[in-house]
């Protein structure tokens, strides 16, 4: 219930609301807003005859009309007059605008009153209900309504203003002709703080007025009240209110003011108003983030700067795996720069290899496609050869993943070096020691030597038998005596007693002549077979010192027992048994033969120099006997094949996993630390990996070597000559 001046209570009314603005989204606002206060909307249009036809069931009470500058604003008003003539009805104005000759347009039309189209709805509330109480309806019968049911208008306008004035956010200071403060509202009070806004003088005091830089004063005027009380109207100034001393704040004000003059009806001026919104958000956010963005800007800057001159080539790819930055030191050492083809074209497009400089990259092993996925590469070798650059260059290539703040992956980086001169340097190396070779040379050679030494006292047993022979002296005896009876042989042979022991001597001697011959011929053998192990270890040798690059199709099996060949007769002497297994490996592999065994040999001698560690501790097991197992299977990885080299030798401590593949590592004391280190660069170098596996020392070890598996090449089809 609401109680006027007189005392008198009357029921809050509740009307049809007829909405028109051009904008539907407004029209929408609006009716909420309507229907929210408890109304009813009873029609909703666009400015002109939708607007007006209204039907006589859906008659208004009060019509609430858009108002927008420009022309829009002059259609709205004209249907404004149109639908007061036609249903004698109030008009309320719901403006967005503060342009002056918009309003005075609307202002012809006799309004009830305005409000802030995304103002506060209470203010609405207010202005309807006026309005609301200000209509004579017609009753049912075609009487006018009884006057007493209608509220005294002077005194209940004056409250709906003055509710409306106090409830606006914006903040209204009214001035009569002379520029005196006749009426401040609450949000003028709040924005001037702990001062009295009536009073101009304080806010001279404390304030200071500058035009929208912070640097120029506001002409006084200039000032929207000022020339809204010479009787100009002012349309969305911007204001920076600067307080003169810390009493009044520390930060600028930035105000949005419009000013209107007050006239009476003959048109008098009678002074101005003016309407105050607060935007210093806006203009702080603005200035903080044009900072930001010049600090953002120089650090870009400096970073690109930065970027474009480092030695390193740097490159960026997006989530789709799109280059977004390409530096030109990247440019200069891949030869080619950046390209929008997709990735699986990278690897032909850029000629990227593994470091043996034949494997190709797969599209989803390139350091950027990893980065992307979430991955992190460190010191990858690889190898780069294309058309710009024919003799290629090995890189090293560090990637790793661009995350977003929440930790979602935007992107990747990576980071390349040229490595070549370091990769000639250390290949040199490898060359001086003969990749390795020294190692596989003195496995070599021991082996011959101990062939040799075999054939050797096998010639010299051949040697003894022929130069002082038991058998050969009862010969010549023998012959001595038959001599010496020729003429009487028969005789001697039947009486003499001697002559009787000349048959059971020539059977002693042809038996112990048939057990001689068996002896000459096993050793003979043995020679023979010596000497056809150091032809099969030499032809071996040989293989192995084959420099071609090329891949082949060769045969596991057979490859890993030419390798055990190799050692075979170290082993024998020391009594290592040794195993291979096969069953779960590919039969025929694509691979560098000659390198390929080079590493088998390298893993199989340093299995057997560590069983030889072992045997020297015969205290740790006494029941203990050397082993060594050779196991070739698929990986769990697609293409690829797992060779492990196995013991039960001196073993490997965990802490030197790090260390054992590196050149010059070694715990013997006549070591060279090459071998495992030249099996390590062919297995990296062709795009695997090797690793040690131990419980430590006295448990043996294990040498796991992953390598991919790579498809024969097959031969390209000519297009020449096809028909169409």
């Amino acid at each position: 219930m609401h109680e006027t001046s007189a005392g008198r209570e009357f029921p809050a009314p509740h009307g049809r609301i007829l909405i028109v603005d051009a904008d539907p989204g407004a029209r929408e606002m609006l009716s909420r807003a309507v229907t929210g206060l408890g109304h009813t909307v009873c029609h909703a249009a666009e400015p002109g005859p939708a607007a007006i036809d209204v039907p006589g069931a859906a008659r208004p009470d009060v019509a609430l009309i858009g108002l927008a500058a420009g022309e829009q604003a002059g259609l709205a008003v004209q249907t404004g007059e149109r639908i007061a003539k036609r249903f004698g009805v109030p008009l309320v104005y719901a403006t967005e605008t503060t342009d002056a000759e918009s309003l005075d347009q609307a202002q012809r039309t006799d309004p009830h009153g305005y409000v802030l189209k995304a103002g506060d709805p209470r203010q609405l509330g207010l202005v309807i209900r006026a309005a609301l109480r200000a209509t004579v309806r017609k009753s049912s019968d075609g009487q006018e309504a009884n006057p007493d049911d209608m509220a005294p208008r002077p005194e209940w306008n004056s409250a709906i203003l003055e509710g409306l004035f106090d409830n606006m956010s914006d903040a209204v200071i009214v001035a009569d002709a002379r520029g005196r403060f006749v009426a401040v509202n609450a949000a003028a009070r709040r924005l001037s703080g702990t001062y009295d806004p009536s009073n101009p003088e304080q806010w001279s005091q404390h304030f200071e007025v500058y035009e929208a830089d912070g640097r120029t004063p506001f002409a006084t005027e200039d000032l929207p009240l000022t020339a809204a009380i010479r009787g100009e109207s002012t349309g969305d100034a911007l204001l920076r209110l600067r307080p003169r001393h810390a009493g009044a704040g520390t930060e600028d004000l930035w105000l949005r003011a419009s000013g209107y003059p007050l006239r009476d009806a003959g048109g008098r001026c009678l002074g101005g108003t003016v309407v105050l919104r607060d935007v210093t958000a806006g203009p702080a956010q603005s200035a903080r983030a044009k900072r930001i963005e010049a600090e953002l800007h120089e650090r870009v800057q400096v970073l690109d700067a930065i970027i474009r001159s480092m030695g390193d080539g740097v490159v960026v790819a997006d989530a789709q795996a799109r280059f977004t930055l390409f530096n030109p030191s990247a440019e200069r050492i891949v030869g080619i720069g950046m390209t929008d083809r997709p990735p699986d074209e990278w690897t032909d497009l850029y000629g990227v290899f593994y470091a043996d400089g034949v494997t190709p990259v797969p599209t989803d092993q390139l350091p950027v496609v990893r980065a992307v996925q979430g991955e992190t590469v460190e010191a990858l070798q690889l190898f780069v050869r294309n058309s710009r650059v024919p003799d290629g260059v090995y890189i090293s290539v560090n990637a790793s993943p661009v995350r977003s703040e929440s930790g979602v992956v935007v992107g990747g980086v990576a980071v390349f070096r040229d490595v070549t001169q370091r990769r000639m340097e250390q290949e040199a190396l490898t060359q001086a020691f003969a990749h390795g070779r020294l190692e596989v040379i003195d496995t070599v050679l021991h082996n011959i030597g101990n062939a040799i030494n075999s054939v050797a006292t096998g010639v010299d047993t051949l040697n003894g038998w022929f130069q002082d022979n038991e058998l050969m002296r009862r010969f010549g005896k023998l012959a001595d005596l038959v001599a010496a009876h020729d003429h009487d042989w028969i005789s001697w042979l039947e009486h003499d007693a001697q002559g009787r022991q000349i048959r059971p001597f020539l059977l002693a001697l042809v038996r112990d002549l048939t057990g001689e011959h068996e002896k000459l011929v096993g050793t003979a053998a043995r020679v023979r077979e010596r000497v056809r192990h150091i032809v099969d270890i030499i032809r071996t040798q040989a293989s192995f010192t084959n420099s071609t690059v090329e891949r082949k199709l060769v045969d596991l099996r057979a490859t890993i027992r030419d390798a055990v060949k190799v050692v075979q007769e170290s082993l024998g002497q020391r009594g290592v048994t040794i195993e291979v297994d096969c069953a779960r490996a590919p039969h025929q592999i694509l691979v560098q033969e000659s390198r390929f065994q080079q590493m088998l040999v390298n893993l199989l001698k340093n299995a057997m120099e560590a069983t030889d560690e072992r045997a020297a501790r015969p205290e740790d097991a006494p029941g203990w006997r050397p082993r060594i197992r050779v196991l070739a299977y698929r990986g769990e990885q697609k293409n690829t094949l797992v060779i492990d080299v196995g013991d039960n030798g001196i073993g490997i401590d965990p802490s030197h996993f790090g260390s054992v593949f590196n050149a010059g590592y070694t715990t013997k004391q006549d070591g060279t630390g090459l071998g495992l280190h030249s099996a390590a660069n062919f297995v990296i170098g062709s795009g695997g990996s090797i690793q040690p596996l131990s419980d430590g020392i006295g448990h043996g070890a294990t040498l796991r070597v992953t390598l991919r598996l790579v498809e024969e090449p097959r031969p390209q089809r000519s297009l020449v000559g096809r028909s169409e």
